[in-house]
């Protein structure tokens, strides 16, 4: 890394793809204040969103970032959305399993935002080998979804939960659920379905050739 700092808008797509150790030493400073970028101060949802991604990253002390991430906040809708989020990136498996459960339940899922964000981290490609337990089940959710929220969130949903994927088994794994969907599966809920998987099925299609 030059001796040049980055700016607040670098660092964006800097954490998204981080993944060496120096660089996640470095975005850990920054968040714990030790680093300034180019003198503009970090929001709340910046740092939150950097403690977040560290913590999928499996940092050192990530547990610690996140409790003292939750701290920090003086906003208190961006602190209940933290909390709600925080176990999609745990670094227990069981805890995640924990959080992918309480979705299931339509009262978890009222805060559509914050489910979408949880969802998007427990599906991240650095977990996507232990997520992919959750991919069926995820799917099947899709009709019911449709019938208890908003018209969008059935699409945002799927999306969400196959973004992390790339592998020529999981493709397999989603076209086997679609294939055995009922005949009466509503017609706009396969379509959501099959665009939610075109990017995995074009993704493994280049890395099995």
């Amino acid at each position: 890394m030059s001796a040049r700092r980055p700016t607040l808008r670098a660092l964006v797509p800097q954490r998204s793809v981080a993944t060496t150790p120096e660089t996640l030493a470095w975005l850990t400073k920054v968040w714990k204040r030790e680093e300034v970028l180019a003198k503009l101060p970090m929001s709340e949802s910046d740092e939150a969103a950097l403690a977040l991604d560290l913590a999928v990253r499996d940092v050192p002390d990530a547990a610690t970032i996140l409790t003292t991430q939750l701290d920090r906040f003086k906003n208190p809708d961006r602190k209940a959305r933290f909390a709600f989020v925080m176990p999609a990136v745990s670094a227990d498996p069981a805890v995640r399993d924990q959080f992918f459960a309480s979705l299931k339940d339509v009262k978890n899922r009222r805060r559509e935002a914050w489910v979408l964000e949880g969802v998007r981290y427990l599906h991240h490609p650095l977990r996507a080998a232990t997520s992919k337990k959750f991919v069926p089940d995820a799917l099947a959710l899709v009709r019911e979804i449709q019938e208890t929220g908003d018209i969008f969130f059935p699409k945002r949903w799927a999306d969400a939960t196959l973004v992390g994927y790339q592998s020529p088994q999981t493709a397999a794994q989603v076209r086997e659920f679609i294939a055995a969907l009922p005949p009466d599966y509503p017609p706009r809920l396969k379509w959501v379905l099959l665009s939610a998987g075109d990017p995995l099925f074009r993704a493994a299609k280049i890395l099995h050739q």
